[in-house]
């Protein structure tokens, strides 16, 4: 695909942003694309990215480009892996239809907005313009799906939340953490949709209604109103079962350290919830995960070891296997840990850090 993308692209001649990168031979993928949508000369420009066996390919072009790609792309998985997908599994969408992936629905949305500028006799004029928007929304329908995999939702047009079986023998503090952690997850999993709000505050909403109902199960409340008016809105209060009134107060309980701090349910107010993340991304942005995949690659490089072990003693340096051993050594023969020699090891590797491979961060095992 990195082959394709770089044949492919095509800066227009009426075109300013892509004429200096097309000379150059590079262009850079994140900039916005305000180029000519009509005439008879476009700027033809790919693009795809992965996540796991999530593929998605953007064509700027012509249908029939696309329909071309993906035939190539079925001959080279049939070629390469043995294994040749159907047209229904590679479809082909126009963005103005909206493309899903990963949970998201991305298209272009038609914007007129409005312009305000002032003439050159001191009045002010106001004009509606027309433009285009890349958007990026969250799939309520998924995310519904998603809980009705887990059990959490039932119902499909008026989805109702169902009670959180799985932590029918958990307690209270437990249950509200485990919680949390699912939704700070669904949280940054929608952090670049445009109704962020809107997804994360459903799915608050489930979790939440979905405690409720099994706090009303395990202590015999009846319905999820009595358990808000204990327990409060984010579930933080703790609850007890009405029968057991000689048990001691949930407060000189924590006093003494027998039970755990109820954690609220996060997101319980609309205003709590983080906005969509519209930063920008870098030039040459690579993800976390691709930089360590990159370095795991070069460590399995015996070259590259070669290359170290030769850096390390051109410049009378120690690795710290060595240093550990003689240490280990030293406490066996003399059966004193001697301190003083591994602090001043300690400041030698701190010094000497950078120095290995021009700074570059190496995991040694020990």
């Amino acid at each position: 695909m990195e082959e394709r993308i770089n044949e492919y692209f095509r800066p227009s001649r009426h075109d300013s942003i892509w004429k200096e990168a097309g000379d150059e031979g590079c262009h850079n993928p994140s900039w916005p694309e305000f180029v000519p949508s009509s005439g008879k000369e476009k700027t033809r420009k790919m693009d795809f990215l992965r996540f796991g066996s999530h593929v998605l390919i953007g064509v700027r072009g012509p249908r029939q480009d696309a329909v071309e790609i993906r035939s190539r792309l079925m001959e080279f998985c049939e070629r390469t892996f043995g294994l040749r997908p159907e047209n229904s599994a590679v479809e082909i969408e126009h963005i103005t239809r909206g493309i899903e992936f990963l949970d998201h629905v991305i298209a272009r949305r038609v914007i007129y907005p409005t312009l305000r500028y002032t003439a050159s006799g001191g009045s002010i004029v106001s004009e509606k313009g027309i433009g285009t928007l890349l958007s990026v929304t969250a799939s309520l329908q998924r995310c519904i799906r998603h809980f009705r995999k887990l059990e959490l939702v039932k119902g499909d047009r008026d989805p109702e939340p169902s009670p959180c079986s799985p932590m029918l023998y958990s307690g209270q503090a437990h249950t509200n953490s485990q919680m949390n952690k699912f939704l700070e997850t669904m949280a940054d999993w929608y952090k670049y949709a445009d109704n962020r709000k809107k997804i994360v505050g459903f799915c608050a909403y489930v979790i939440r209604s979905s405690l409720a109902k099994l706090y009303a199960a395990r202590y015999r409340l009846k319905s999820r109103t009595k358990v808000y008016k204990i327990a409060a809105r984010d579930l933080s209060r703790p609850l007890r079962e009405s029968t057991n009134n000689d048990a001691p107060e949930y407060s000189d309980l924590l006093r003494m350290g027998v039970v755990d701090i109820i954690e609220g349910v996060q997101f319980a107010r609309m205003s709590s919830i983080p906005s969509c993340d519209y930063t920008t991304f870098p030039r040459n942005w690579i993800p976390h995960h691709e930089l360590v995949l990159h370095e795991y690659i070069k460590l399995q490089d015996p070259k590259f070891f070669c290359e170290l072990h030769k850096t390390i003693k051109r410049r009378e340096i120690s690795s710290p296997q060595d240093d550990v051993s003689r240490m280990v050594w030293h406490y066996k023969v003399h059966g004193v840990y001697d301190n003083n020699r591994s602090s001043k090891k300690l400041n030698e590797w701190r010094s000497n850090d950078e120095a290995v491979n021009g700074g570059t961060q190496l995991l040694l095992d020990e």
